[in-house]
């Protein structure tokens, strides 16, 4: 039995720069190939990794016999060719979140990924972070009792906005929330609505909140995704997630930090969550995540803890919600599967 995946990166940019910092830790992983449209970055990518071949085209890194496994961190529209492409030539596919931009081509993913009997991973990485695992785990056990309520909370810094903007915030963001809040109440989303603000004029809001209902009597949620932090302040993560229950209260926030860095320059709080830097690797939950999707691989089994289902359903809330506030109307959600 193989010990490794030969892996072949798609997309190097910033988080696939971080997918590959997480590669660094992963015992099972080998990054045999990367290709990106930007050929001068794929083959920086190259050098500063020792990655030893650099495709010039998707066809090309797809179609290679030495790769098991294709991992898509392209832009959040340009999913659909390339995992396609992966499963039609055989590989096991891991690809960053969201499923996709539309519900036409989550569906078009969903059914190649189930035609092709490979591996298929969507990459909601929070669900490998200790602190929201710990909430899964005491809901499971009955010890917060029945959800009544949830409210979520992701700050970043507005000089992000430039790069991330380019997606609604619902999708691009809240999704991560979204997905927690799907994974939490186990429960159908019957009803959303959404709210947004612009104040600097980019293409999508930059303070977007949503209220999500879960059946007409079960939780309602709260996803709150705003990107105004000044970068001077030093705060990357400013996230919060609260869960109410009938026997007691979830509460996590990421900042204050409990490590953190009093600079000449002024006040820095590393990401200790998502994907920390520690002896020029990222850790965390992303590499925790990559790990889980080369044993699946290994193993030839589709993932117990990430089902391309759920991430279908989180792009089906953030979708009704971005239709909610373009409306200024609530959006009912039927036939849930």
């Amino acid at each position: 039995m193989p010990t490794s995946v030969n892996i072949g990166l798609v997309g190097a940019g910033l988080f696939g720069e971080s997918h590959l910092q997480a590669y660094r830790a992963v015992r099972q992983a080998n990054v045999a190939a990367v290709y990106d449209v930007d050929m001068d970055r794929a083959r920086q990518r190259a050098k500063d990794f020792n990655i030893p071949r650099v495709c010039s085209s998707l066809d090309e890194i797809c179609s290679l016999p030495e790769v098991d496994a294709i991992d898509v961190v392209t832009p959040e529209d340009d999913h659909v060719q390339p995992v396609l492409k992966a499963l039609a030539n055989g590989k096991h596919v891991f690809l960053e979140k969201p499923l996709a931009t539309s519900i036409a081509d989550c569906q078009t993913i969903i059914k190649a990924a189930k035609a092709s009997g490979r591996t298929f991973m969507v990459g909601h990485l929070l669900r490998f972070e200790t602190k929201y695992g710990i909430i899964q785990d005491e809901l499971q056990a009955g010890k917060l009792g029945d959800i009544v309520s949830m409210h979520a909370r992701r700050n970043r810094p507005k000089t992000l906005l430039p790069r991330y903007g380019r997606t609604h915030p619902a999708i691009e963001n809240s999704i991560h929330d979204i997905d927690l809040m799907l994974w939490y109440a186990q429960r159908p989303v019957t009803r959303v609505r959404g709210y947004g603000r612009q104040t600097a004029g980019p293409k999508h809001a930059e303070t977007f909140w949503g209220v999500i209902e879960f059946g007409n009597d079960g939780p309602l949620g709260i996803v709150e995704t705003i990107w105004l932090t000044p970068l001077e302040a030093g705060v990357p993560l400013d996230d919060a997630f609260s869960l109410v229950g009938s026997k007691a209260v979830a509460r996590l926030q990421l900042h204050p930090s409990p490590l953190a860095f009093f600079r000449e320059t002024g006040y820095e709080a590393p990401d200790l969550s998502y994907d920390p830097r520690v002896r020029n690797s990222a850790m965390g939950c992303l590499r925790d995540q990559m790990a889980h999707f080369c044993d699946c691989v290994l193993e030839n089994r589709q993932s117990d803890v990430l089902n391309p289902m759920d991430a279908f359903r989180a792009v089906r809330v953030a979708l009704a919600l971005m239709e909610s506030q373009l409306s200024g109307k609530d959006v009912q959600l039927t036939d849930w599967e």
